[in-house]
């Protein structure tokens, strides 16, 4: 009856009163009473053998890397929605499963700093993840065939550079690192307006412009009801013809692309629409991360 209970339950489930100070004297006095319980317990002999379970295992291993995803139509982890899998695999998958098989794990952990939609593609270079190997039971991989398997077995579809072993630590500064980079995004617009040359005029001068964002219509079933600022550092826009642009853009993390394009109705302030002048409709048809980084890292974006 006492199987699975920590000293403390034990003797509660005996009748006896733990006062408050015995708790905070560690468990020392708790396990004297409780072993004298248990020698005053009766006794009953057993034809059946000792039995003696050890269950071995290590430290888990970590690995660090970027990785490129070239698919429209991959979740970065497992998407499955009332039984159906959705996506062409997922790029946690295409990490961990040969990596599992290398390391002789009982299992790998995904972590990502940040994430991009299932029909966003990841470029430029790369996005940074840690992959946590539990119980390995080969404990040194070499990066380089750790590497050459997973884009192998990947077929095109996600690529890893620059893979090297890490601390545990790596995995906490995931989430800091996030939330302090800027994402450069390129997108391709539509806009029921025709536009001129003289309708980017406003949209390439901007610069450290706040941007106001309500929870997005596409995820307050998930996401508690709030208003985000988030900054567009800067913007860049080419007519591809009147009605079709590419806009590149550096923003802070955790902006939301597609909303700032179509303004989800008037939830997100400014919108691209907003900055055209557009009444009409605008929507987004395509889009890629082409970097995630430092200040230095988008600076030199924009000047290119």
């Amino acid at each position: 009856a006492m199987a699975g209970l920590d000293v403390e339950e034990c003797l509660q489930l005996l009748g006896e009163t733990v006062t408050s100070a015995e708790l905070a004297d560690a468990s020392k006095p708790l396990r004297c009473r409780l072993i004298g319980h248990l020698g005053r317990l009766p006794m009953t002999a057993s034809d059946a053998p000792a039995k003696l379970e050890l269950d071995l295992g290590r430290e888990s291993v970590y690995f660090k890397g970027k990785y490129l995803k070239f698919s429209r139509n991959m979740p970065q982890s497992p998407w499955i929605l009332d039984g159906e899998r959705k996506g062409d695999g997922s790029v946690e998958e295409a990490i961990c499963v040969p990596a599992q098989r290398l390391y002789k794990a009982s299992e790998c952990k995904f972590h990502a700093e940040g994430r991009e939609d299932i029909d966003v593609r990841m470029l430029g270079s790369g996005r940074t993840f840690v992959v946590e190997a539990k119980n390995p039971k080969v404990a040194t991989v070499s990066p380089s065939e750790l590497a050459k398997l997973i884009n192998e077995e990947a077929k095109g579809l996600v690529e890893v550079l620059d893979i090297h072993p890490c601390s545990s630590s790596a995995m906490s500064s995931l989430q800091a690192e996030a939330e302090e980079h800027k994402k450069i995004y390129v997108a391709v617009c539509w806009s029921e307006k025709a536009l001129k040359e003289s309708d980017l005029e406003q949209l390439r001068s901007l610069k450290d412009l706040e941007i106001l964002q309500k929870t997005p219509i596409r995820v307050l079933h998930r996401r508690a009801p709030a208003v985000r600022p988030r900054t567009l550092h800067w913007a860049e826009a080419k007519l591809i013809n009147p009605h079709y642009l590419t806009v590149r853009l550096c923003t802070q993390a955790g902006m939301y692309i597609k909303e700032f394009v179509h303004g989800d109705l008037g939830r997100t302030r400014p919108s691209l629409k907003e900055l055209l002048g557009s009444s009409g409709a605008t929507e987004i048809l395509q889009l890629d991360v082409e970097g995630v980084g430092s200040d230095k890292m988008a600076e030199q974006a924009g000047q290119t």
